[in-house]
């Protein structure tokens, strides 16, 4: 990036922080909120009229904040010469993360069902050079389409945000059903050279359970895991389907201050 980009963040961030205080709250009237903001030295594309304001503001004023336990243990873990299959994308943070540190830029594969982030993805890809592919669909074992519901909540003042919040605060909500695919399928399609030893990235909620019990084979394919979880009751049962299917844990997961906990597995 050069610097004068740089600077443009820069004044962004300052003028989004003036309206926010002299706005007493109204900033959602006001609309300051950019189309991009940098994360982790990547430009991440963030369309107020479909990204949360409360996420954009995040991101904007704490970008280093941002599921920091994933990333650490990212930056601790991450086999770069592995392709990775991530599950989850959301804007493409992390994603633009992963890429930057592999070594193979193309052997990377980001499935992200909110169909509002498809275009943003795409931007995200094209302003950061990336070599990830990403695919709007879910990892899904029951039918070719799966369920997928978008919530609003009341704080939000554009009529097209919708996130894939699922809490009783929402007081709207979409329903829809996107393509679903298995982790096999996207495995089988995938153009990985080396497919037996991929690195796995799950950063949706319930979503590495269903991957444990539907691919028996998981194994044979996915040699690095990196599943993220918020309710620290689930770790146990997430810990123990894991090790029948050939894994052991190899970190001591701690809870961000989000919340997020990241378990990492390696094949056994």
């Amino acid at each position: 990036m050069n610097i004068s980009r740089k600077h443009v963040f820069a004044v962004l961030t300052a003028a989004v922080l003036v309206a926010s205080i002299f706005g007493a709250g109204c900033i959602s009237t006001l609309n300051p909120l950019p189309h991009e903001v940098m994360v982790r030295e990547n430009v991440i594309a963030v369309d107020p009229e479909y990204v949360p304001s409360s996420l954009i503001m995040s991101l904007l004023l704490n970008p280093n904040g941002y599921e920091t336990s994933l990333f650490d243990a990212i930056d601790e873990f991450l086999p770069r010469e592995n392709p990775v299959i991530e599950v989850g994308a959301g804007l493409g943070v992390v994603s633009a993360y992963v890429n930057d540190r592999i070594f193979i830029k193309n052997e990377h594969i980001a499935l992200e069902p909110n169909p509002y982030y498809t275009t943003l993805l795409k931007e995200t890809k094209k302003i950061n050079n990336l070599g990830t592919r990403f695919v709007q669909g879910a990892i899904y074992y029951e039918s070719s389409l799966s369920p997928y519901v978008l919530a609003k909540n009341s704080d939000e003042s554009s009529t097209a945000v919708y996130t894939s919040v699922y809490s009783s605060d929402s007081v709207t909500e979409l329903q829809m059903e996107v393509q679903s695919l298995t982790l096999s399928e996207v495995i089988r399609d995938s153009s990985f050279v080396d497919k037996s030893n991929i690195t796995l990235i799950v950063d949706a909620e319930g979503v590495f359970e269903d991957i444990l019990d539907n691919e028996p084979a998981l194994r044979d394919s996915v040699s690095v895991i990196f599943a993220t979880v918020l309710d620290d009751a689930e770790i146990f049962d997430i810990k123990r389907k894991a090790e029948a299917a050939g894994y052991t844990l190899v970190n001591m997961p701690t809870a961000d201050d989000g919340g997020l906990t990241t378990l990492v597995f390696k094949r056994v």
